[in-house]
């Protein structure tokens, strides 16, 4: 839940508790262009060969970019550091700065290697799209893994009219990993990284494919109702509070009556794979307490890190301060 709400439902002022719940299950693509931030490491993914899956019910087709292991010289630095406001009111007091850089061009490979250590499959948050998982692409293939970015359902250059919060997506990454697998795309050990709404989604698919050996969990959310009331409480403070618990509970409420288990706790307890757990020291969706509870539920040897002062829009982002742990990772749980 990463892209602003107010951006899907193009407009601002006074919008209804209904109107803003509609706009939180239609599929995102279909109610706004991706913007420059959103396209950003367009320049590197022509290089990348891409796939098409079609999953369903009900019908959609994901666009799925593969990034083969190997030394691609990318150099990744996340910062967050303090500065002052810069006008009566400013609450921000810390900066998130990030860098993305290649060594060589053109932007392929060094060394290509068919010791292929695993695949690892990336999901982005809600509203974004695979491109933005590029920065973790470039960490796990220079680590000598496969990398699966996916546009989920309704999002990016994949098609879907709605979109579930896991009801759907889960089934439809199960019947992704079944095309890749016959295309021989994917091949060894399978893992799992994802940010926020693509976190959730990870855990709900781990838990009914034991094909998924582990998975990384950074800021996921409790449940799709208290996730978005939080994300408007904060993001959204012009919004009174009552339209905010009133659209989250529209949503709720229309997903619990077609899946009623999308709480985040009843995945992580389907779960036989270990989790690493991440949030940001400030993440206003994904609190210290909620991820205890989920530390709780989930496998033995899971664990759980948190990124010094980062909030819940930069967390997935702070490549300097995870690609070390996130790599050991995949390196101890992923069994070749």
């Amino acid at each position: 839940m990463i892209a602003t709400l107010l951006l899907c439902l193009g407009c601002t002022g006074c919008v209804s508790p209904g109107t803003i719940a509609h706009h939180a299950l239609e599929a995102p693509n279909r109610q706004f262009n991706a913007d420059k931030a959103l396209n950003q490491f367009a320049f590197v993914t022509t290089n990348f060969p891409v796939e098409r899956v079609s999953v369903g019910p009900p019908p959609a087709a994901l666009e799925l970019m593969v990034i083969e292991p190997g030394d691609y010289g990318a150099i990744m630095v996340s910062k967050i550091t303090p500065r002052h406001p810069a006008r009566k009111g400013d609450t921000h007091t810390n900066l998130f700065t990030f860098a993305f850089n290649f060594s060589h061009f053109p932007i392929k490979p060094k060394l290509e290697t068919n010791n292929i250590r695993g695949t690892i499959f990336l999901l982005h948050g809600y509203g974004l799209n695979k491109e933005l998982m590029l920065p973790w692409g470039m960490v796990l293939a220079q680590a000598g893994y496969r990398a699966v970015l996916v546009d989920l359902r309704g999002h990016g250059h994949s098609t879907g009219d709605r979109i579930y919060f896991g009801g759907v997506e889960r089934t439809d990454m199960v019947q992704c990993l079944d095309a890749l697998e016959q295309r021989q795309v994917c091949t060894g050990p399978v893992g799992v990284l994802g940010v926020s709404y693509g976190a959730v989604i990870a855990l709900q698919w781990a838990a009914v494919d034991s094909r998924v050996q582990c998975v990384t969990a950074i800021s996921p959310y409790s449940d799709p109702g208290a996730g978005m009331e939080e994300y408007l409480k904060t993001y959204e403070p012009s919004l009174p509070l009552k339209t905010d618990q009133k659209a989250a509970g529209i949503v709720a409420h229309q997903l619990a009556a077609e899946w009623p288990d999308l709480t985040t706790e009843s995945a992580v307890r389907g779960l036989k794979q270990p989790v690493f757990f991440v949030r940001g020291g400030r993440d206003e969706l994904c609190s210290r307490e909620d991820l205890s509870r989920l530390q709780a539920a989930a496998p033995k040897g899971s664990e759980v890190i948190e990124v010094p002062i980062a909030n819940h829009l930069v967390a997935g982002m702070c490549i300097s301060q995870l690609e070390g742990p996130v790599a050991n990772w995949f390196d101890l749980h992923l069994a070749r």
